[in-house]
């Protein structure tokens, strides 16, 4: 690498260590509130940077990325727009522009500066320093920008361990489900506004890893695994959650009414599946693996659910969880959200 490329690698890389994250900054889109699902916005040098494909899509331009030469390409009718990661020059239909901040990668996410993204691509930016906010207007010039007051986001915490009740919305079963089949659950409330911070009417969206319909005397298995938050506002956070039960014997309930696993069987990573067994619904049954249910994996565990089942229930069947099954998703690392 040359003398130059790494005075400037060295430059950009002290510039996105130093950078303030703006969580307290909000973006407005035609007076329309601009969530980020994972990256926030962050303030470097007087400019606020985003994510790169929230404000490219929700302007309605197509973006590219070329991760060979790090350049960002984006598209909208007959304009187009190029920056490349660390680079202070950019070109406008063919004309180059220089920035104050240039694109960067941050965190694993690239970041692009807002306004000049926004006014590129033939929209109004402005700021307002008292509220933290950038609003943004798509309309022509001239026309009168909706403003509304910004939101005060709330956090959530979620720590490892911690259990979200949840009830299915719809209809999941090892005759008619398939592997990757994507569901959504509703985060139980009950009267209360929230659960453990998280709003009423959050959903929690996850997908089958594996099913395996009866066959003979091997009973039915569904494996499912949870990926995301969706709140109320359609702000999405990403979680690793398991599948896991409420009875007493896996959680326990703290004084605030939040769920915590029980460990079992000195397994810290416990999960749960739903097995053939009993009712239609099935039995939530523990395996001792984070790995889908499928091929060796699959008969080492359909032992292992066999040895927790009573002889009584042993009639194996297939699985049919109806809306409004109740479940419990284990949060199996700690997540940080605002809504």
């Amino acid at each position: 690498m040359k003398a130059s490329a790494k005075a400037a690698f060295a430059a950009l890389s002290m510039a996105a260590a130093t950078a303030v994250s703006a969580q307290g900054i909000q973006v407005q889109v035609d007076g329309n509130a601009l969530y980020f699902p994972n990256a926030q916005p962050q303030y470097i040098n007087g400019r606020v940077l985003v994510p790169m494909r929230g404000i490219f899509e929700q302007l309605g331009a197509s973006v590219n990325w070329n991760p060979g030469t790090r350049m960002v390409t984006a598209f909208k009718g007959s304009k187009e727009v190029d920056l490349r990661i660390g680079d202070r020059m950019a070109t406008v239909d063919g004309s180059q522009i220089s920035l104050d901040v240039p694109p960067m990668i941050i965190n694993g996410t690239t970041m692009v500066p807002i306004r000049f993204v926004s006014e590129s691509l033939g929209a109004q930016v402005g700021w307002m320093e008292a509220e933290r906010l950038v609003t943004i207007s798509t309309g022509a010039i001239g026309q009168t920008q909706i403003v509304t007051p910004p939101q005060s986001l709330r956090r959530v915490i979620l720590q490892a361990d911690e259990i979200v009740p949840v009830t299915l919305d719809q209809s999941l079963s090892t005759e008619d489900s398939r592997r990757g089949d994507r569901f959504t659950a509703t985060v139980r409330t009950g009267s209360l506004e929230n659960y453990a911070e998280i709003p009423s009417g959050t959903k929690v969206e996850g997908h089958v890893m594996a099913v395996h319909p009866r066959t003979n005397d091997r009973p039915a298995i569904l494996d499912i695994t949870f990926d995301r938050l969706i709140f109320p506002s359609g702000r999405r956070v990403r979680i690793d959650g398991t599948l896991t039960s409420l009875d007493r014997q896996y959680a326990s309930i703290n004084d605030d009414g939040v769920y915590h696993a029980r460990r079992r069987n000195g397994a810290q990573d416990q999960r749960m599946v739903y097995a053939g067994y009993g009712a239609g619904a099935g039995l939530l049954v523990g395996v001792l693996t984070n790995k889908p249910l499928e091929g060796t994996i699959l008969g080492g565990a359909v032992g292992y659910i066999l040895g927790q089942v009573q002889h009584d229930q042993r009639m194996s069947s297939n699985i049919h969880l109806d809306p409004g099954t109740e479940m419990g998703v284990r949060i199996n690392h700690d997540v940080t959200a605002s809504w």
